[in-house]
């Protein structure tokens, strides 16, 4: 596996974001996804074994971990949703993904893992076998609003992720409850930065404009946490 993409993540106060989203939207396209003014919703549900191994990777800070989740994008009521693995390794992300049916997703969700081979997908059939036998089972929802900026020629990605909340209760992707937990403190969001090799250096000054520092943020750690179950889980 080759992990040539960077990714680093940020806390910061809504102010700084609206003044650096402010530049940014100058210099780079938004996101065909989304809205310069309401930006767009993204909705992930996380799987993982039945002894939460991908969150004991993370919490005991594994230099090559993954995770694996099923993500919806704007409105719920879309046919297609897209499955994802996740490889991180140090600061390098590489992203696996393949879009399924809605109709799929819905029976996934409820263990039907054998619609996966449906697919003949070599992703799909690699999610498969994890989710069998290693026995993954959805453990928690995660939604945002989240606002893009891009630059395709050079694989740049800056995203502010914000109203960030987690539901356990209600497991179903496309469900029309909403009785989640805000899992970031208000007034405060996500700033994640995505690139291939280079960074040109005129981005760099402006982000460098901003007064934080790099964090290792997992918003399926944060959304965890705030439902655990176990002590180790705080850590």
């Amino acid at each position: 596996m080759q992990f040539k993409r960077f990714e680093l993540k940020y806390y910061i106060h809504d102010i700084q974001a609206a003044c650096l989203g402010s530049q940014l939207e100058h210099l780079l396209d938004l996101d065909h996804h989304g809205d310069p003014v309401e930006g767009y919703r993204v909705r992930s549900l996380y799987f993982d074994s039945i002894n939460d191994e991908c969150l004991y990777q993370k919490q005991s800070g594994f230099l090559h971990r993954k995770k694996i989740r099923l993500r919806t994008y704007g409105d719920s009521g879309t046919e297609m949703v897209k499955f994802e693995i996740k490889h991180k390794h140090g600061q390098f992300v590489n992203k696996e993904s393949c879009a399924i049916e809605k109709k799929d997703a819905q029976q996934i969700c409820m263990g039907d893992y054998g619609l996966l081979l449906d697919y003949d997908d070599p992703i799909l059939n690699r999610i498969y076998s994890v989710f069998t036998t290693r026995a993954y089972t959805p453990k928690v929802i995660v939604e945002y609003i989240r606002y893009a900026y891009v630059m395709p020629e050079l694989g740049i990605r800056i995203t502010f992720d914000k109203n960030m909340r987690s539901n356990i209760n209600h497991l179903d992707l496309f469900s029309t409850v909403h009785d989640s937990l805000p899992i970031v403190l208000e007034g405060k969001q996500v700033l994640e930065v995505k690139y291939n090799s280079y960074f040109p250096g005129y981005l760099k000054n402006i982000l460098s404009t901003i007064s934080t520092e790099r964090m290792a943020i997992s918003k399926y750690t944060l959304a965890r946490r705030f439902h655990k179950q176990q002590k180790w889980e705080d850590n």
